[in-house]
């Protein structure tokens, strides 16, 4: 087992992360990476209906979110940040509160 350490904090490598990125020379906490998103879309009609995940690179993962986010205060949606569920939202799900007027 190799123990590598981390150019940033100086703190030791976990070795799960060295297993799968063995070149890698920062640990998690001073990773600058950052992490991908994905939007779901729901394709076909009627009883041929699919879901297809598409995994977004973080800028473009921004860049819907504040699209997605546009088009709903246009609609009159209020609602929290799409990107920013709620602590009793299970990951991955997102709160939609629609307008009391609407």
């Amino acid at each position: 087992m190799i123990i590598k350490y981390c150019t940033g904090c100086n703190n030791e490598i976990h070795p799960k992360r060295l297993e799968i990125l063995p070149t890698t020379t920062k640990c998690v906490s001073c990773s600058d990476v950052k992490k991908k998103g994905s939007i779901t879309v729901m394709k076909g009609t009627g009883d041929h209906t699919w879901v297809e995940t598409i995994p977004l690179e973080p800028e473009e993962y921004e860049k819907y979110v504040e699209l997605e986010n546009q088009s709903r205060r246009k609609r009159n949606i209020s609602s929290d940040s799409i990107d920013e569920p709620t602590s009793d939202t299970p990951f991955g799900f997102h709160n939609v509160k629609k307008n009391k007027n609407a």
